[in-house]
């Protein structure tokens, strides 16, 4: 996981979620789409546009965000607050997890 070098949220709720460990409980994961998981988006029907980030609810999970064992919600919105995530999340210092395939 990268470091959080941001203040700026939508909502104290989200902000939790986003600071937490993957490994614990519902956590807020913003990830920027690799190539590979922009071309496996097209193959499975649902394109990513290109260097966007993604916003995704997950479960708690080790090891890699797109591993057996995680859930993922990929969202637009907060769930709590209702605000569009790219309107806060919009620079690579905001990503917290590199650690993902499709």
């Amino acid at each position: 996981m990268l470091s959080k070098k941001r203040n700026n949220t939508c909502c104290i709720k989200l902000k939790g979620l986003y600071d937490v460990s993957s490994e614990f409980g519902i956590n807020f994961r913003v990830i920027k789409s690799s190539n590979e998981f922009i071309e496996e988006s097209k193959k499975r029907g649902f394109p990513i546009e290109n260097d966007k980030l993604k916003y995704v609810l997950t479960d708690g999970y080790s090891g890699k965000l797109s591993s057996k064992e995680s859930k993922l919600l990929f969202i637009e919105y907060c769930p709590f607050c209702g605000k569009k995530l790219s309107k806060i999340y919009k620079n690579d210092s905001q990503v917290n997890e590199i650690n993902h395939d499709w």
